[in-house]
């Protein structure tokens, strides 16, 4: 158990630094009540958003990272996990990333063998897709107002659950980030606190094996002989979860002096517009976990054929690269001078980075020779400020 809070710059040596991709596939298994309300003709567009708040949120590129206090800000890093909606099912066939299931069941009770039901088919709810290949969502509607629940690997290792129960519970309710004031997202007495898709962000890192920030020891401080901790040595000592929307220091019994509990912390349980950011420790645990060959989910970044799908683009540029494919040189390029560009890179099928492309706000086309490189499949990824655009290109 860590009790100390370290911010020190050494911490930033043990972050994980090549990008990892994983598949995501999302089971929407609702009734036709909830599909209304939800309005399911807007399934796509909320897939999308919530794809790229994930990558956002877990790559350092969340625009309101500027809201982290300077005290805590040396501590906000990349994760460098990348997640991409499959574009092939379990059977080989290709799949937009999402299936969608029209149940008769009105909603899900997690208190029964955390929602166990809505993880079969034979139950009302979907199977999941090999876990050893695909990160499993389901998105449903939850009976007792919990709005995320995630079963991690290591819950299904001990035996607690079956291994085919791996993966994310998300409420429909909280699912995507809003785009307009008509979409259904949950309501409270102060608005509606989850609709910027940061549930699937705090679920993802419990998945990959965070715990809370505040331990879930009932408010006792890790000082205490039974308090607990999250076990994450920069993340500061805390009592109790955090609601709400708060805003300059908070202290609390745990950390009482400036700069105070780290309630803008993905773990915490914040309202979505106060949640910002992971930790150099945080993201250092999750990346562990995906890094091979021994780390507990290396298996599922070796699926690269998983990842062919339009799912992977968060934003539209009309990105162009040729030839495709290729004995080695290629132009990527834009209709116009792209100012929202910030960097282009060629990625292989384990996520490694390969090569960076410097770019410019002026151009609207840059010229790169991969023919160094082994044969086979290979991404272009462009990033933007408003999300990324992904080429597969086969160099021959």
């Amino acid at each position: 158990m860590e009790s100390t809070y370290k911010n020190s710059s050494t911490a930033k040596k043990t972050t994980g630094t090549t990008t990892l991709w994983v598949p995501v596939v999302f089971h929407i298994v609702l009734d036709n009540a909830s599909l209304t309300k939800m309005d399911a003709s807007t399934i796509q567009d909320r897939i999308n958003s919530q794809m790229a708040v994930l990558n956002q949120d877990y790559n350092r590129g969340n625009p309101d990272s500027v809201n982290i206090p300077a005290a805590f800000k040396p501590l906000y890093t990349s994760v460098n996990i990348k997640f991409a909606l499959t574009g092939q099912d379990p059977n080989g066939n290709p799949t937009p990333g999402y299936e969608l299931i029209n149940t008769t069941s009105t909603s899900f009770d997690i208190y029964t063998g955390a929602g166990s039901a809505a993880k079969h088919a034979s139950t009302g709810g979907a199977d999941a897709w090999d876990v050893t290949k695909y990160i499993n969502v389901w998105v449903v509607n939850i009976s007792s107002g919990v709005i995320g629940l995630t079963v991690p690997p290591s819950y299904t290792a001990a035996g607690t659950y079956p291994t085919n129960e791996m993966g994310v519970l998300l409420s429909y309710s909280v699912f995507g980030r809003r785009s307009s004031s008509g979409e259904y997202f949950l309501p409270s007495g102060t608005g509606t606190p989850f609709d910027l898709g940061r549930t699937l962000t705090h679920e993802m890192g419990h998945y990959f094996e965070l715990l809370h920030t505040w331990g879930d020891d009932g408010g006792l401080c890790p000082t205490d002989p039974h308090g607990m901790d999250d076990g994450i040595a920069d993340t500061p000592p805390q009592g109790t979860n955090t609601s709400g929307c708060p805003s300059g220091v908070v202290t609390d019994a745990c950390s009482s002096t400036s700069p105070g509990i780290m309630y803008q912390n993905y773990l915490d349980y914040t309202d979505d517009a106060c949640m910002h950011m992971f930790t150099v420790l945080q993201a250092a645990k999750m990346h562990a976990n995906l890094e091979g060959p021994t780390g507990e989910t290396y298996s599922l970044t070796t699926h690269h054929e998983l990842l062919s799908v339009p799912g992977l683009n968060t934003a539209t540029h009309n990105l162009l690269v040729a030839p495709n494919p290729t004995t080695g040189k290629i132009t990527i390029s834009f209709p116009q001078a792209e100012n929202n560009l910030q960097s282009i890179s060629i990625i292989n099928t384990l996520g490694q980075k390969i090569k960076t492309i410097v770019t410019n706000q002026t151009s609207n086309y840059y010229t790169t020779d991969i023919s160094g490189m082994p044969a086979g499949v290979y991404f272009v990824v462009c990033d933007y400020t408003d999300g990324e655009e992904i080429r597969k290109i086969l160099l021959q």
